[in-house]
């Protein structure tokens, strides 16, 4: 009886350690050393926003809103910035890591109307064809306005990024203007 009991259990542990293995392989499969190259659609909302100088923030975000944004990743796996920016901001990465399902990136954005920088630190996730991310937002303008907001990201995969037009040396010479002579 002894033997029995002691076999019961040996399988038991065997079984065990052979079910955990198979699903640690299957999560590693689904996600990809960078993301699946293409265009993204996002969906954010804004969780948290806070003036830090007792001014109007100078964003026309509001706590509580939402909205969308697009973005291409390309066939090396860099992420657009502009999937993160507010709006009309010009942004470019500062630092990244986005390899391995992880997504961590310094961003530096500015603004039209805003003299100053606007820095996004973007922490996440991503699958085949998908991302998660939180998007923490700091400005450091030379006029009022300052702000710190916090958004969250959700993005799927929804094709082909548009070709960018190549530049065939073909482009109009721009018309001159003013008087001559």
């Amino acid at each position: 009886m002894r033997n029995l009991v002691i076999a019961a259990t040996a399988a038991l542990f065997v079984s065990a350690c052979g079910s955990e293995a198979p699903q640690e392989n299957k999560a590693a499969a689904e996600t990809p050393d960078t993301p699946s190259a293409g265009q993204y659609q996002a969906s954010w909302t804004v969780t948290a926003l806070r003036s830090v100088d007792k001014t109007t923030p100078a964003t026309n975000l509001k706590e509580k809103a939402t909205g969308t944004a697009t973005g291409c990743v390309d066939a090396s796996g860099a992420i657009d910035p502009a999937l993160f920016a507010e709006d009309g901001d010009e942004c470019t990465i500062d630092n990244k890591y986005v390899r391995n399902g992880r997504i961590s990136m310094d961003v530096k954005c500015t603004r039209k109307g805003a003299p100053g920088e606007i820095r996004q630190s973007i922490s996440g996730s991503y699958t085949a064809d998908g991302m998660e991310a939180e998007v923490s937002t700091s400005t450091y303008l030379t006029g009022a306005g300052d702000y710190a907001m916090t958004r969250t990201f959700t993005a799927k995969r929804t094709g082909e990024c548009a070709p960018v037009p190549a530049d065939d040396g073909n482009a109009a010479a721009p018309t001159p203007t003013g008087n001559a002579g």
